[in-house]
């Protein structure tokens, strides 16, 4: 079943890789503090969830130009797997009812020597709101879904409004959202 949260389905972590040539000798990256305290990456982190969030809730399955300001705030296997369940679901012909919400945000890393999971926080979406329909009408909602989602996600650095992207979205059994 796809839904609205399907990104917090993803479990991947995201893998840079670099094509083309390499100077001899390949010069060392050295990351670049991105914030100046823990305490700001995680405001950033949380920031960027609310923002995703937000542009979750403006997707319109039957325009997929509501769909690139979830991209913006995603990238590696988030980004990917948004991709992949926005374009199967409007082949489809579904549609998306009400809004996700943001429910809790707890952070657990912030580890400014990483280049790609730079934070790491649990969280929580509010999904009692949201119904996705088929082209026929039919809920594609199991009766069992869990209203109150929780997920582990990383944050990557990006040139963004918060300086951080979704990089990977993972579905828990975590209290987060007790």
């Amino acid at each position: 079943m796809l839904s609205r949260t399907v990104p917090l389905t993803l479990a991947a972590v995201l893998v840079g890789v670099l094509v083309g040539c390499t100077p001899t000798p390949a010069p060392s990256v050295e990351p670049t503090p991105a914030f100046s305290s823990e305490a700001e990456a995680f405001a950033a982190a949380e920031e960027t969830y609310r923002a995703y969030v937000d542009a979750l809730n403006q997707v319109d399955l039957s325009d997929p130009a509501t769909f690139e300001e979830v991209y913006a705030w995603t990238t590696g296997e988030a980004n990917a797997g948004a991709r992949r369940s926005f374009t199967e679901m409007a082949a489809e012909g579904w549609s998306v009812s009400g809004d996700s919400r943001f429910d809790h945000f707890s952070p657990i890393e912030y580890d400014e020597e990483k280049i790609l999971s730079v934070v790491t926080a649990d969280v929580c979406l509010d999904v009692t709101l949201v119904d996705v329909l088929d082209s026929n009408g039919v809920s594609q909602v199991p009766a069992e879904r869990v209203d109150r989602q929780p997920a582990t996600l990383t944050f990557a650095r990006q040139d963004t409004l918060t300086g951080l992207v979704i990089a990977s979205s993972e579905a828990t059994d975590a209290a987060t959202c007790d």
